[in-house]
């Protein structure tokens, strides 16, 4: 079953409803904690090659205007594994956002110095006036059984389309998801090979692909029902052509060609991860669609065939 990945979804709450309500109709300026968990993307272990050998360690800084603390905090490896904020904000939200771009910024600063990946895992938040308390993390699937057969294989001329989808699957970062989801769905449209030779073949047995519209389901299942709800019900084609702006900019962001300031607020990162799953389901649809028609195509015509996959 496919799954949507880097979407962290709202902020649940973990106090009782009441704590929670009151936090929420409070518009004063108050003390939070926002708390951010670090994963490392290579070991995907919920720290980072960051050694606190001192323990804990605390810095104040300026956020928004405002006096802030930032503290790093260990594991019992002593890697760092969460960093936490004391600000001042009117609600949990405007909180997180004050946060957001400063511990990203960090992340990046260290990374360059360090030479090592960093990520983060999710966040918490803390009312300290109020006690109310908010938790976000990533949703972890169950296992999937492999059933047989347990040795498959797609044809050579279809290697190239399997590896740029299973990097869209494995890669953390939006954009370049996103760039590999929509190189598939961008030579599915312009009928690049090998869809065109599918195609040519195809129609020679009489056969032919079906059409692909973009149905709620997969909306609801990317995280896109709200976001690009003027997409439900419209053809692939249009997806494609809806997209290709999009990535274009993408592209000069990879290229570190991107002209002007590109906003790194945890909203904008959502949307890409939100574009990023729906090209990803899409492209895997196509890509279903074209090894079973490739090879009913070669079983019309005799051919001999890998494996038949799961």
């Amino acid at each position: 079953m496919w799954i949507p990945y880097g979407l962290l979804g709202p902020l649940k709450a973990e106090s009782a409803p009441e704590t929670v309500r009151s936090s929420a109709a409070d518009k004063a300026e108050r003390e939070f904690l926002v708390g951010f968990f670090v994963r490392n993307p290579v070991t995907q272990a919920w720290e980072v090659d960051v050694l606190l050998s001192e323990g804990s360690h605390s810095e104040s800084l300026e956020l928004n205007g405002a006096a802030a603390v930032m503290s790093l905090f260990p594991n019992d490896a002593g890697k760092l594994d969460e960093i936490i904020y004391r600000v001042t904000a009117t609600g949990a939200e405007p909180a997180l956002d004050a946060c957001y771009g400063h511990v990203n910024e960090q992340l990046a600063s260290w990374a360059i110095r360090l030479g090592r990946g960093m990520a983060l895992a999710g966040w918490r938040i803390a009312d300290l006036k109020h006690e109310a308390r908010w938790r976000c993390v990533p949703f972890r699937p169950s296992a999937l059984e492999l059933k047989q057969p347990i040795i498959e294989a797609a044809p050579e001329s279809h290697q190239h389309l399997m590896k740029l989808y299973r990097e869209a699957r494995n890669a953390t970062a939006p954009a370049w998801r996103f760039l590999c989801a929509t190189a598939i769905l961008k030579a599915w449209h312009d009928r690049e090979e090998p869809f065109a030779a599918t195609d040519t073949a195809a129609r020679e047995v009489g056969k032919s692909r079906r059409e692909h519209t973009v149905s709620f389901e997969l909306l609801m299942h990317s995280g896109t029902a709200t976001s690009v709800s003027e997409l439900r019900d419209r053809p692939f084609g249009e997806l494609v052509e809806y997209l290709e702006p999009l990535r274009q900019e993408a592209l000069k962001e990879i290229s570190g060609s991107y002209i002007g300031t590109h906003s790194a607020d945890r909203r904008t990162a959502a949307f890409q991860a939100e574009l990023a799953n729906l090209a990803d389901v899409c492209a895997r649809e196509v890509l279903m669609e074209e090894l079973s028609l490739y090879r009913m195509t070669a079983e019309a015509k005799g051919l001999a065939l890998a494996p038949e996959t799961a």
